[in-house]
């Protein structure tokens, strides 16, 4: 059943990153399945045990598109289901480290665009500020203003999370 699970995060992956990069986003007809999936088959696998794993990581998910709406829209919408769905299939733990590993990815992609295009300090000046406004309780950071001013190039977000989900998925066979 852990080889269904892995191939099912796998295909996620896959069909997010091709959705994101194709239409600029993750659709929910791509995530729910998905995330129904990670339950009824933790649920299959495990019981209530598994059931209460995959919900577990849902949950994880739904406390990130919280925190993402108060910090102002750090993740977008189809990004956290995605993570969701990489909860509900694998669990908390998975999809925090798949964050994990997505955001270092996602970090290296900005990067190497901003650093390409010659964008990289008037983004951080604009970033700066837009932490130092929210921190000060002035305005809203809205992660998206931070870097419309300095000529912002959207990432498809959804390949660096895809990434840091299969990363894990490696990670956890070779420990």
């Amino acid at each position: 059943m852990q080889m269904v699970l892995w191939g099912a995060v796998l295909a996620l992956a896959l069909v997010a990153a091709y959705t994101d990069l194709r239409w600029g986003k993750v659709f929910n007809f791509v995530t729910v399945p998905f995330a129904l999936l990670g339950l009824l088959l933790n649920s299959i696998e495990s019981g209530l045990e598994g059931f209460l794993l995959g919900l577990g990581g849902l949950g994880v998910g739904f406390g990130l598109w919280l925190l993402s709406s108060f910090l102002g829209r750090i993740l977008g919408g189809g990004d956290i289901k995605l993570l969701m769905a990489f909860g509900a299939l694998q669990g908390p733990g998975f999809l925090l480290l798949a964050l994990a590993y997505g955001a270092l990815i996602g970090g290296t992609m900005a990067v190497v665009v901003a650093l390409r295009r010659g964008l990289l300090a008037k983004t951080f000046k604009n970033l700066g500020a837009a932490i130092y406004l929210r921190s000060a309780g002035v305005a809203p950071m809205d992660m998206a203003d931070a870097t419309e001013a300095s000529g912002e190039v959207r990432l498809p977000y959804a390949i660096a999370l895809g990434l840091g989900a299969i990363i894990t998925l490696v990670v956890r066979e070779l420990l």
